[in-house]
């Protein structure tokens, strides 16, 4: 041992950092992925839920994309038009970014640039841009955003594992403020798809910051509220519960419900009866 320490005393090891944005920088090397009955990694769980045809040709925004690794998927298997992903760290987004741009070199652009050099034609004839070339990260602090600002040119809006951070580090009036935010930012008829952490999680981290100390001893809207508040104070004009992944293989924290809010408007049609069906594909 080293001199002047007690013989047979272990060292204390200091405990792991928290990010007080729940910016994790591996969060999607440690949440865990449902095995199939070989062993083998199965798609997320969550996929299972969400209907693609929300997503499919059209133009989406995911909040609190961390590194990039969900927001891909979500590009690849539903094909959106244009799909941004939004973090608060601006590491994060480099990182995703960066894995972005290794998919595309990766990709063969000849088609694109044959439709480039057609007579009268351009890639936009091809219609919407394949995957990997319809997403791209950006920062952005969407709890500090301005519910006036939003633009209302959304098709869906989603927030997955977003929400308790939010709320840990703004309290009840920063996640009221990124709600009317996401609902200013739809089209009529357009969708609010997020994942709440449940209310024995915040206790876990509340204790990262002052900030969130204090918030957590203050917050009256807890996560089982959430549907309630997004009709009756935000504007919504129903929320669904699309399912709750149960997988054996996945540990109870991580079993966490999907839930879908509607804009009015819209004219309905499919899309409603999609999520009415509670179905997703993958």
């Amino acid at each position: 041992p080293p001199p002047g320490s007690a013989p047979g005393k272990k060292k204390k090891r200091k405990p792991a950092p928290c990010s007080t944005l729940g910016n994790h920088q591996a969060y999607y090397g440690y949440r865990p992925q449902v095995k199939g009955d070989t062993g083998a990694k199965r798609a997320d769980a969550r996929l299972r839920y969400l209907d693609g045809a929300w997503w499919r040709g059209r133009k989406c925004k995911d909040v609190g994309c961390n590194d990039g690794t969900f927001t891909l998927e979500l590009a690849k298997r539903f094909a959106p038009r244009s799909l941004v992903g939004v973090d608060a760290d601006p590491g994060l987004v480099r990182t995703a970014s960066a894995t972005a741009a290794k998919v595309v070199r990766g990709e063969d652009a000849a088609p694109l640039v044959e439709a480039a050099d057609r007579e009268g034609g351009g890639v936009l004839a091809l219609g919407p841009l394949p995957f990997p070339r319809n997403v791209w990260f950006e920062a952005e602090d969407v709890a500090a955003a301005d519910a006036a600002r939003g633009d209302h040119s959304f098709d869906l809006v989603s927030a997955f594992s977003v929400t308790k951070w939010i709320h840990l580090n703004h309290g009840d009036d920063g996640l009221l403020r990124f709600f009317r935010h996401v609902h200013a930012s739809l089209r009529p008829g357009g969708r609010f798809v997020y994942e709440p952490q449940e209310w024995k999680s915040y206790a876990n981290r509340r204790r990262v910051s002052d900030v969130t100390k204090k918030n957590y001893s203050e917050i009256k809207i807890k996560p089982p509220d959430f549907p309630r508040v997004l009709v009756e104070d935000v504007g919504f004009s129903r929320v669904d519960h699309l399912g709750t992944p149960d997988d054996e293989t996945l540990p109870q924290g991580f079993r966490r419900g999907l839930w879908c809010a509607v804009k009015a408007g819209g004219g309905g049609g499919a899309a409603e009866a999609g999520a009415e069906a509670g179905a997703g594909e993958v």
